[in-house]
């Protein structure tokens, strides 16, 4: 009897799975309104816009996506707006990305990124990026023949890290550089295209404030500075000329980039080397030079070296010199030197604005691949 009776219990559990219960729990989610991307825009002086990202399904089962917008002059003040315009409990515990238009990085991000982080349903591992104009506008414009938005700028940012043509960045490492002081952040720059959204740099920090943009070019030369594997390509053009009289150019790819940073203390200033071993394949060359001359591979080696550490002091020289923005965290490692002893803003600042930097760059060359 008691086999019967627990044989009859079970049966009862697992038609409330198969039916009643699992339909329950979907009613319940159904009542939740998940956000999925986040955006905050300055409206004026006193408030600012933001914007979240529903997704949806319809009845069909197909997804779509409810786009909300509010005012307020606080984090708890949008929350409470945004919520009275959705028949759902709104909840963030699948925030992927998060947006601040120009205008709002340029004013001072971090009263709205440590929210997010003080939230104990959101991870500290999604995107940040800062976007051309508003961030809303992002969110409003249709993308046709593209995922919904949400997903399309995870996938799109995740994929632009995983190739290192910007450098890694989420809200934990943004959060990291600004209250550590080590280093000033960078974020991906977005602007919009005729039907899609374009990685168009990065934008410069000085703590959490925007303070000017790298291009593309400039940005995968960052990457070069950072160290590490670099899995960009970099066209040079050369001092020579193809057969029908063109500029030659050559395209290096696949480099590990091995930092050497030479740190000293000259007449009270910090001086700094950054000296680099890249090792590169020429993948494409439409020089008449034969590559299979050691030679010749040689004097290669120097031109591309020479473009490449030119193009590489341009970017630190600009970020020292224009933006007051130390990325590469070099004025941490003066401190870590033991050259001061305690680093405040303020004092880090005029040592970086003071300091002598350069570049040097040795360029090897370990295989060359298609010559035209």
């Amino acid at each position: 009897m008691k086999k019967r009776t627990w044989a009859l219990a079970l049966a009862l559990a697992v038609a409330c799975t198969t039916t009643g219960c699992g339909s329950r729990q979907h009613r319940q989610l159904e009542q939740l309104g998940v956000i999925s991307a986040v955006g905050y825009d300055r409206s004026d002086r006193e408030n600012i816009i933001g914007t979240v990202v529903i997704p949806n399904f319809t009845e069909t089962g197909k997804e779509k996506i409810d786009v909300l917008t509010g005012k307020g002059g606080s984090s708890k003040e949008l929350r409470f707006a945004l919520s009275r315009m959705s028949e759902r409990k709104l909840v963030s515990g699948q925030i992927r990305v998060v947006l601040y238009g120009e205008k709002m990085a340029r004013g001072g991000i971090l009263p709205y990124s440590d929210t997010l982080f003080r939230d104990v349903e959101i991870g500290s591992q999604n995107y940040l990026a800062v976007t051309e104009g508003k961030s809303v506008d992002f969110f409003t414009k249709r993308y046709p023949d593209k995922p919904s938005v949400d997903i399309y700028l995870y996938r799109m940012l995740r994929k632009e890290m995983e190739q290192n043509t910007i450098p890694h960045t989420n809200l934990h490492h943004f959060l990291h550089d600004v209250y550590d002081h080590g280093s000033d952040p960078v974020l991906p720059y977005l602007r919009m295209g005729k039907e899609d959204i374009i990685v168009d740099g990065v934008a410069v920090f000085r703590d959490d404030v925007m303070v000017g943009r790298l291009d593309p070019d400039e940005t995968r030369y960052l990457a070069y500075l950072y160290g590490g594997n670099a899995l960009g390509e970099v066209d040079v053009t050369l001092p020579e000329k193809t057969r029908n009289g063109q500029p030659a150019h050559a395209v290096v790819m696949y480099m590990k980039v091995k930092r050497d940073v030479q740190i000293s203390k000259v007449q009270g200033k910090p001086k700094i080397l950054l000296h680099y071993d890249i090792d590169g394949a020429v993948t494409e060359y439409s020089g008449d030079a034969d590559l299979e001359e050691p030679q010749k591979v040689k004097k290669l080696e120097t031109v591309i070296g020479k473009n490449m550490e030119d193009s590489m002091r341009a970017v630190a020289l600009k970020l020292q010199n224009e933006f007051l923005s130390d990325p590469l965290g070099l004025i941490e490692m003066y401190r870590s030197k033991g050259y001061v002893s305690k680093l405040s803003n303020e004092l880090g600042e005029s040592l970086y604005k003071q300091a002598k930097l350069d570049v040097k760059v040795d360029m090897h060359i370990l295989q060359t691949g298609m010559i035209h």
